[in-house]
């Protein structure tokens, strides 16, 4: 059996610090998370759905907020988007990664199931697996009380409604871990003058106009500073900020104003989103695959592009009885 490690910080939110024996005896569910990863967003649902069904049985959540970008280590932002994003058991920061590397982690999202004794007993890392999370919960609790009566199984079969692609991969803007279709490649640490080539290759980003390039994003410079990208997938989202107070970026693909059934659910109207806040923002959201070149265009203000992350998922489409005949 491996222990748990003592859980450090000293920011919480949600709860007052808890120290280890505020949590002997109990079942702990701890989810290493950060709030612009797509990935912990999506398992956030069904953690919420086990807070709410196992509080009362001596079970309790703690959420280590262990940033990926500089943005992420700023309480505030941190607090709003736990509020934006209905978290409400306790999370601790861990803007240093110390229970990061306490624990060995590396991936976002991870989960530890402690016992009430405080041994580790289960990981997942990653989404999904999800009723088999649930079952090592209600067994742990069935241990202490086998008279008890827990609610039913959270039930997977959506996984079965969904047909799925590999999509492109996650794509890093800034220098440090991304790369560019540009032929002259990133001018690092200054402003310069970018041309996008004519061909952009798949699953690749392209500058055009005035950017800056950091180690961890690429910052417009100017309205008019054009990103492109060419994608394979059903969802796209970007991890952007800005550094003045908001700005206005359009979107648009193949040239055009995205379509109804491709939009995503953070523009504001046909082709612009407004940036006020640093976060992930849906970008294209769609039931069926969308390929081709995306263009994401300084319309107000500047805009740090950090990351695109993508889906490859989309519902099934019930077959008629013309299909059966067929």
């Amino acid at each position: 059996m491996v222990r748990q490690p003592i859980i450090t910080g000293d920011t919480w939110f949600n709860s007052d610090p808890l120290k280890p024996e505020d949590l002997r005896g109990k079942i702990v569910l701890i989810d290493f998370w950060t709030y612009s990863c797509v990935n912990c967003i999506r398992t956030l649902p069904h953690i919420k759905r086990w807070w709410d069904k196992y509080r009362d049985f001596g079970f309790l959540v703690i959420g280590i907020h262990s940033p990926e970008f500089e943005f992420e280590k700023d309480p505030a932002n941190v607090a709003r988007a736990i509020q934006n994003l209905g978290v409400t058991w306790p999370v601790v920061l861990d803007n240093d990664h110390v229970n990061w590397d306490n624990f060995a982690n590396r991936y976002w999202p991870s989960k530890y199931l402690v016992d009430p004794e405080g041994n580790i007993v289960y990981t997942h890392f990653g989404e999904g697996s999800y009723r088999e999370t649930e079952q090592r919960i209600q067994e742990l609790i069935h241990k202490q009380g086998p008279w008890l009566t827990l609610p039913p199984l959270e039930e997977e079969a959506h996984a079965h409604n969904l047909v799925c692609f590999k999509p492109t991969p996650e794509i890093y803007c800034g220098y440090l871990r991304g790369r560019i279709a540009n032929y002259e490649g990133y001018h690092y640490e200054h402003v310069a003058s970018y041309e996008a080539p004519a061909v952009i290759g798949g699953d690749t980003i392209a500058l055009d106009g005035l950017f800056l390039a950091k180690p961890d994003y690429i910052e417009s410079k100017g309205v008019g500073a054009t990103m492109f990208l060419q994608f394979h997938a059903t969802e796209v989202n970007l991890v952007i900020e800005s550094p003045e107070q908001s700005a206005e970026v359009e979107v648009t693909l193949n040239g055009s104003a995205l379509p109804d059934n491709y939009r995503g659910t953070d523009l504001a109207d046909i082709a612009t989103v407004n940036v006020h806040e640093p976060a992930m923002y849906n970008l294209v959201k769609s039931d069926e695959p969308v390929q081709g070149i995306m263009a994401v265009r300084a319309k107000r203000g500047s805009f740090r592009a950090y990351a695109f992350t993508f889906s490859g998922c989309a519902p099934t489409k019930p077959r008629n009885a013309t299909d059966e005949l067929s």
